[in-house]
């Protein structure tokens, strides 16, 4: 039964990674084709539960080609930590659950038995750590 969830999960990804970058797209395009600007630049620091150098680089890359965000640095340590620009960052912790929400269907569809893990179980190995 797990297999069969995975492949629904792999299946279901592009689908999902194209709806963001739709969505996003019409946010910029939207900014660019309006006077003024409402843009609200920011960097941003995003722990990440990325266990393998393949995890790390194909969540930064989906940012990057994310419009409206891009990747600036990535940690060496395990899990990652990604430092990302974003062009509409009105509040930070939703901004940072955009991410993880990525992050959580990258690792749904790249981890075929266990999925994504849970984000409360992470906080509770990480002494209370905020994320």
């Amino acid at each position: 039964m797990s297999y069969v969830k995975w492949v629904l999960r792999t299946l279901w990804f592009p689908v999902y990674y194209s709806a963001e970058v739709i969505k996003t797209s019409a946010q910029v395009l939207g900014d660019v084709l309006t006077p003024g600007s409402s843009s609200a630049p920011a960097f941003v620091e995003v722990p990440t539960r990325c266990r393998t150098d393949f995890e790390t680089t194909m969540l930064a890359n989906m940012i990057s080609l994310t419009p409206g965000t891009i990747t600036v640095a990535v940690g060496e340590e395990r899990p990652a930590v990604l430092w990302v620009h974003g062009l509409y960052v009105d509040d930070r912790a939703s901004f940072r659950a955009g991410i993880d929400r990525m992050e959580d269907r990258l690792l749904a569809a790249t981890r075929p038995r266990e999925g994504a893990p849970s984000r409360t179980s992470e906080k509770d190995e990480t002494a209370g750590g905020e994320r």
